[in-house]
């Protein structure tokens, strides 16, 4: 049986070590007192959902499954399956892997989420490096705590085997507006002034609102963009034809699979013919569109990045003890937007944490980018505890090296639970560089 020389085999090689980016040891194998291998997690919850684990009886999941030939050491695995080697006894070393992932980062990050379900992605927009990630909840993915918790974990509600960061889909509530002022803006309508007069506007049998029925009076692509102004983006969104909404969708790969080291849902958005009121709908990140954290981590990145889109990494480099067998190149996956535009989104993002919805995202000493987005959630309702909270952002603004995506379900508002959480994490990696 296939299996059963495929579990010999590898009793026979000590699974590689898995490191942070700076060599802090994640993940790595030792033998129990039977002389079998057994895989250690030394902080336990906290990368169930970026290396997974690897258990004899429940197979394995995310980086020890999509790596599970380096760190078996390839070669050496496909030496070992010759039948003579397996009865040998002797033990060889597999592969190890070193993360892009900042352990220090990842902590604070975690911290700051574990009262939340929801994810959290932080990035270098540059290179696409992924800095921390984290899914809510968590679980411990030790041998013993599975075959504990096995039936607990998979019949619960919160489905904590769910990876969010790259798996989850959420609206993007106002954080889509981003996009859409992309769309605004190559078609030259910045200036263009809606008038809010009442603080909601009326779009063939709805009503579209400002959060708390603000009233704005004029407002242009600016004013519309730093308080996050529903009546400036649906009425915008819905006078642009639909074709346009959906070929920057597409340009920011809604609808595409993202090419990434693990699994990850495609984002959806409306492939359908729009009318006013769907494209005003679309606009404000509501209806169809749904987006993974990684997705909108991508958008920032975009931004951030001069409208380039870096590929998403989370191994940097494959070793074992004499040589680097492989190393993680930064490539581009999209280019959504040309420099100009991604100049003027970033102008605008610097304004919503200088003095719009985004000010509890503001870090001293730094320029901060980001938006909020408040998202109504599938069960729709206007009980503020029901939506989701977003951030999304970068810093800082004159070089940005972290990109950052905050989903909180059931929160509340981005402006006030999300970016506080974004803005500790990028406090701390200036902290730590």
């Amino acid at each position: 049986n296939y299996n059963q020389r495929n579990t010999l085999a590898e009793s026979k090689i000590k699974r590689g070590t898995i490191y942070d980016r700076n060599g802090t040891v994640l993940a790595y194998s030792k033998e129990d007192n039977n002389g079998k291998q057994k895989r250690v997690y030394p902080y336990e919850n906290l990368y169930s959902h970026v290396i997974g684990y690897s258990s004899s009886q429940y197979g394995k999941s995310l980086i020890e499954k999509q790596y599970n030939e380096d760190l078996l050491g390839n070669n050496n695995f496909k030496q070992i399956f010759s039948l003579k080697r397996i009865f040998q006894n002797e033990i060889t070393d597999g592969d190890n892997l070193t993360l892009t992932i900042d352990h220090k980062l990842q902590q604070k990050a975690a911290s700051l989420m574990k009262r939340y379900r929801g994810a959290l992605v932080a990035m270098n927009p540059k290179t696409g490096e992924i800095l921390a990630m984290v899914s809510m909840p968590d679980f411990n993915p030790s041998e013993e705590a599975l075959s504990n918790e096995w039936a607990k974990l998979n019949s619960d509600e919160n489905s904590p085997f769910l990876t969010r960061a790259t798996m989850g889909m959420y609206a993007p509530g106002s954080t889509y507006k981003i996009i859409t002022s992309a769309a605004i803006l190559e078609n030259n309508l910045e200036n263009e002034i809606v008038q809010d007069k009442d603080g909601k506007i009326h779009l063939g049998d709805k009503d579209i609102s400002n959060a708390g029925g603000s009233i704005y009076g004029d407002t242009d692509l600016k004013k519309g963009f730093i308080k996050s102004s529903n009546v400036y983006f649906a009425k915008m969104g819905s006078d642009i034809d639909y074709t346009i909404h959906r070929s920057l969708a597409q340009r920011f790969l809604l609808g595409s699979k993202i090419p990434f080291n693990f699994p990850i849902s495609k984002s959806k958005y409306d492939t359908s013919k729009m009318g006013p009121l769907d494209c005003a709908i679309f606009s404000i990140g509501q209806g169809k569109t749904l987006m993974t954290p990684l997705h909108l981590a991508l958008v920032a990145c975009s931004i951030a990045n001069d409208g380039t889109m870096p590929k998403p990494y989370i191994v940097s480099k494959v070793t074992n003890a004499s040589s680097t067998i492989s190393k993680a190149q930064k490539s581009t996956i999209a280019n959504p937007i040309n420099a100009d535009t991604a100049q003027a989104l970033k102008d605008l993002m610097r304004d919503v944490v200088k003095s719009g919805t985004g000010t509890a995202a503001a870090i001293y000493g730094y320029d901060v980018c980001g938006k909020t987005g408040t998202a109504e959630n599938e069960m729709t309702t206007t009980d503020e505890s029901k939506t989701h909270a977003l951030f999304v952002g970068f810093a800082p603004y004159d070089d940005p090296e972290i990109a950052i995506s905050v989903i909180m379900e059931n929160a509340g508002f981005g402006g006030s639970v999300a970016a506080p959480v974004a803005r500790e994490v990028m406090r701390t990696y200036f902290n730590n560089r």
